[in-house]
């Protein structure tokens, strides 16, 4: 799909392409700085959602279209009497300038969504059922709506896991995960050591690397539990990845000598050595087609390459910039088409970038004040997930709609669909 001037995601240019052929008139698009254009070939723009539920579920509701990239949520205080409605008037809602209307039954034991497209008449286009259980319907929901303008389902229930630091009494670091709209915190680790570098796997599995036996070894939480020490060879375990197919496991060891990526099995047996350079390889991320991004220094400066998941030849995958780390390839629609990763520029600013491993574009996807670190993708490739201020920030897949979800937080990588 072409993408819009000022570079919205799939997500976005769906639904408001759905706008534009509702009849609806030029208005103003997302961007990320002030400095970018704010229209779209003078057609396209968000959608305005009005959302009046009061409580938990329209907050979430609210939180979700937000963080979805594709609409304007309208303000909440500014409904007036619509706030209150129950029931759909299109005269009232077209009145406040809204597009799509999302309203909430949550009577008896079911929370009843229903949303209405004011260009389709009175009738919803969409009404769903749930338990009561206000999250998950808020997820399911939303997962649903945008699937009705894009033809596959959203990842709202999809956990995003980082890390987060204790400097009292001593410095811990310890691995925790959020869904990915900042709700249902929970602890993957709770000691005094440093845990750290979280990567989810395919089934939820949580590896990460972990001091608490002195040596940095790599350790996984399958859920329930405690976690479980799978590589322990001399010096560094780090940096783990699972396949898609959940078979195997690639990691940084330096027992050797020097900084090399292992294939693993899934207890932690040595199935092959992927690299043998005099160069530091680590970092590595699959693709869903094969292949693992990694970083290494033979080139100089760290640079991110590529190369079959099997081992063999590397090819050098970025080309401009003498500090790049931290890549992450993309899943879903774009699957295999887009590496993220941090890039240093030429003012030792530390953002966000990604290439396109087919043409070798480039586009630069934050330019904020301070650090912006360790890109992970969504599970369908619509969305970004990165470290910004302390704090883990999502979102599109150009960079636009940033928001921000978890606090006190570095190195987020975000995990599988949960529904």
């Amino acid at each position: 799909m072409k993408l819009s001037l000022v570079g919205t995601s799939f997500l976005a240019t769906a639904l408001v392409a759905g706008a534009f052929w509702a009849g609806s008139p030029v208005a103003v698009a997302n961007a990320n700085n002030a400095s970018q254009p704010t229209t779209v070939d003078g057609q396209f723009r968000l959608l305005r959602v009005g959302i009046p539920a009061d409580g938990r579920i329209g907050d979430l509701l609210r939180k979700n279209a937000q963080i979805s990239s594709g609409f304007e949520v309208i303000d909440r205080r500014s409904m007036g009497a619509l706030a209150k409605a129950q029931s759909f008037s299109a005269k009232g809602w077209s009145a406040l300038g809204a597009d799509v209307v999302i309203l909430a039954d949550t009577s008896g034991a079911q929370i009843k969504l229903r949303m209405y497209e004011l260009s389709k008449g009175e009738r919803p286009v969409l009404s769903r059922g749930y338990a009561k259980d206000e999250l998950v319907a808020a997820n399911k929901f939303m997962n649903e709506v945008i699937n009705h303008y894009t033809g596959e389902p959203g990842v709202f229930g999809s956990r995003i896991a980082f890390v987060r630091t204790q400097r009292r009494p001593s410095v811990s670091k310890n691995v925790q995960s959020v869904e990915m709209n900042g709700e249902a915190p929970a602890a993957i680790t709770s000691n005094r050591s440093l845990n750290i570098l979280p990567s989810i796997g395919p089934g939820g599995q949580v590896l990460f690397t972990s001091y608490a036996k002195r040596n940095p070894d790599l350790w996984v939480s399958r859920g329930g539990g405690q976690p479980q020490r799978i590589s322990k060879y001399p010096g560094l375990n780090l940096g783990g990845v699972m396949s898609p197919d959940g078979g195997t496991i690639v990691v940084a060891l330096s027992k050797d000598g020097n900084s090399e990526l292992y294939a693993l099995n899934p207890s932690g047996g040595i199935k092959a050595r992927l690299t043998n350079n005099s160069a530091i390889d680590g970092s590595p991320s699959f693709s869903s087609g094969g292949q693992i991004a990694f970083v290494s220094s033979r080139a100089g400066g760290p640079q991110i390459f590529r190369m079959s998941a099997a081992g063999g030849q590397a090819a050098r995958v970025t080309k401009k910039g003498t500090y790049n780390q931290s890549p992450d390839w993309s899943q879903g629609r774009s699957s295999g088409q887009w590496i993220a990763y941090t890039g240093r520029d030429s003012s030792n600013r530390y953002d966000i970038f990604k290439v396109n491993v087919q043409t070798g574009a480039l586009v630069r996807l934050t330019q904020n004040p301070g650090r912006n670190l360790d890109p992970s993708w969504s599970p369908d490739g619509r969305l970004i997930s990165y470290y910004r201020d302390g704090g883990v920030f999502v979102a599109n897949s150009d960079g636009n709609n940033q928001v921000q979800v978890v606090r006190g937080a570095t190195t987020p990588d975000w995990g599988p669909r949960a529904y």
